[in-house]
């Protein structure tokens, strides 16, 4: 872009090296750029298109430097933990497992979509436990004690290794969301149930 060297007391003025020709024939610079005197303040852009015509844009600025604080003073500071993201969710290739004392299983598990960013963080912990209304919740063994997940790694499934370790009655193996809006997501739709095997 050049810039213009007439004089004018409202614009700045600069103009594309390039010309293009509208249907009438006549060539003018393919893009040109208005500002506010002495400013970076866009006033309006010509650009000639594929048709030949000369499309001219104009802008209205609305706000200059940075928005006013009173913009700002209806969003509630705790939004992000508000917010009731519906598309977050948790993927499981199995909910019900039947195992003999000692026999193992492995459940793998992602999330549906990408947490959200949340102060810079957008980690997710999962931790699954047996319930505390379970009948033996020492009858299993969980490895590992927790899954991490962040933007780059929610698809990839990771290995929630169940190992029934004593013989009981089924147990429900409970989630716990931390991070990444996903304490909003009802934990009780990714139970795990450990059936009695027989």
């Amino acid at each position: 872009m050049i810039h213009s060297d007439d004089e004018s007391i409202l614009e700045d003025y600069w103009y594309s090296d390039e010309k293009c020709s509208i249907s009438s024939g006549e060539r003018y610079p393919c893009e040109e750029i208005y500002f506010t005197k002495n400013t970076d303040i866009p006033l309006k852009t010509v650009r000639t298109d594929n048709f030949q015509e000369r499309i001219q844009t104009e802008y209205k600025v609305l706000s200059i430097g940075k928005p006013d604080e009173k913009l700002f003073e209806p969003i509630p500071l705790d939004w992000a933990y508000k917010c009731n993201d519906l598309a977050l969710g948790v993927v499981l290739n199995a909910t019900t497992l039947e195992l003999k004392v000692n026999e193992s299983a492995t459940i793998e598990i992602y999330l549906s979509t990408p947490p959200h960013r949340i102060n810079g963080n957008d980690t997710v912990i999962i931790e699954y436990k047996p319930s505390i209304y379970s009948v033996c919740p020492k009858c299993v063994r969980l490895v590992p004690k927790r899954l991490v997940f962040n933007s780059d790694n929610f698809r990839h499934p990771q290995k929630l290794i169940v190992t029934r370790i004593k013989d009981s009655d089924a147990i429900w193996i409970d989630p716990t969301f931390i991070g990444g809006a996903y304490e909003q997501v009802m934990a009780s739709l990714y139970n795990i149930r450990l059936a009695r095997s027989i």
